[in-house]
Parts: structure tokens; C-alpha cells; sequence
């Protein structure tokens, strides 16, 4: 399937990955922002049934993203039915190395075969890691667009910038970004969605900035 994302008559309103959401900004594992677009929540460690008894009280808040980093085509299937967005982060620790790349490939062709089991359908994102250098972020890009990959998470405006590039804007990119000025890079760099850590303070701030522009 594949996704054009396009903003709507609302300033800030955007449709992506067959998903409405009010602005483009995103929060990271905080407390819940009223004027967030969307909410990635990440696996825990153990005990992820009753996690996933939690995730429950966030359906219909607002969009929700899942960001699965261990044990993937198992905690993938527990989280498919809760989810709007399930975000694949074989890098869980987000360190300077990089996982091996044909194990990713694998992986991503077996969890893509895994959704066919489904009725609904689930967009899937791939997250980069900080270490992939730009051959290897072409190589998994072009793996995600023919496996089935429907948008890759990339840390910051510089990988931003070349998978846009590289896709001529084909494929949804969803940028990591860690303070307000590194989203509106993310943003003016061509993603269309953008995942912060920022506080309650700090979203509302980015999002008025976004919608006096």
C-alpha cells in the first residue's frame, strides 16, 4: 500500500499513513499531551501484557504508535490490535552501532508477512539508528519500499533530507527530533510527521510556532 500524506483545510490538521491527525508534532513515552498529533509508546522490558492492559486507556485519545524493540514478531502480533502505528526499532538502545543489516532485512520481510494474518491494516514504520551511515540508510530504504514498509522514523534533518531525496518524497518519513528547533529542521527538511521528547511546555510552544506560519 502506498501512503500520500497531505495537510488538510486546518492549518496543522494532516492526513498520513491512512491516519488523521491534528498536527504533525509528537510525544515520547511523557504524560499525555492534549495537543499532541500522535504518542509513541515504548515496549517495556517485561511484563508486557499487563503493559499492553495500560496501552488500552490511550485508544481513541489520540493517534498511537508503538514502538516494538525486542522479541519483535511476538510482541508485534500482542500489539497489533492496539495499535495505529507499530514503529520497528531492532535498535532498541539507540546506540552508536548500527544492527547488521541482512538480519533487518529479514526481519522486516517476516514481520510485513506477519500483518497479512490481519484483517485490519496496521501501518508499519522502520526506525534508523543513529549509526547507519548513508550507504546502509539507502540499502534498508530501498528494502523498506519493496517489502512493504510504509514510513521510516529518522533521527534528525540530515537523514531526513537524504531519504526524502532518495524516495523523491515517496515514502512518509517521520523525523526524531530532541528539541523545538531540530523539529522545525525535521519539518522544513521534508518529514511529515515529527516525534519529539519535548515536555508539556515545549509541544505547546512548537505548536504555536507551526500555526502562526
Amino acid at each position: 500500500m502506498s501512503f500520500i500524506c497531505f495537510r488538510k483545510k486546518k492549518a496543522l490538521d494532516i492526513h498520513c499513513l491512512g491516519l488523521e491527525f491534528k498536527n504533525p508534532i509528537g510525544i515520547r513515552d511523557l504524560s499525555m499531551g492534549s495537543r499532541a498529533g500522535f504518542m509513541t509508546l515504548t515496549q517495556p522490558e517485561d511484563r508486557i501484557l499487563d503493559w499492553i492492559l495500560k496501552v488500552q486507556e490511550h485508544r481513541n485519545k489520540t493517534v498511537l504508535a508503538i514502538n516494538v524493540s525486542s522479541d519483535l514478531a511476538k510482541t508485534f502480533s500482542l500489539v497489533y490490535d492496539f495499535s495505529d502505528l507499530i514503529i520497528i526499532d531492532p535498535d532498541g538502545d539507540h546506540g552508536i552501532d548500527s544492527p547488521d543489516i541482512s538480519d533487518t532485512s529479514v526481519l522486516l520481510d517476516e514481520i510485513v508477512s506477519l500483518r497479512l494474518c490481519y484483517e485490519r491494516y496496521t501501518p508499519i514504520a522502520f526506525r534508523l539508528s543513529h549509526g547507519h551511515t548513508p550507504d546502509e540508510i539507502e540499502e534498508l530504504v530501498n528494502h523498506c519500499r519493496l517489502s512493504g514498509i510504509d514510513a521510516i522514523v529518522a533521527p534528525g534533518a540530515k537523514k531526513v533530507a537524504h531519504i526524502i531525496e532518495m524516495t523523491q518524497g515517496r515514502l512518509p518519513v517521520i523525523g526524531e527530533a530532541g528539541s523545538q528547533e531540530e523539529a522545525l529542521e525535521c519539518l522544513n527538511a521534508g518529514a511529515s510527521l515529527v516525534e519529539t521528547t519535548l515536555g508539556p511546555i515545549g509541544l505547546t510552544k512548537l505548536i504555536k510556532t507551526l500555526s502562526q506560519k
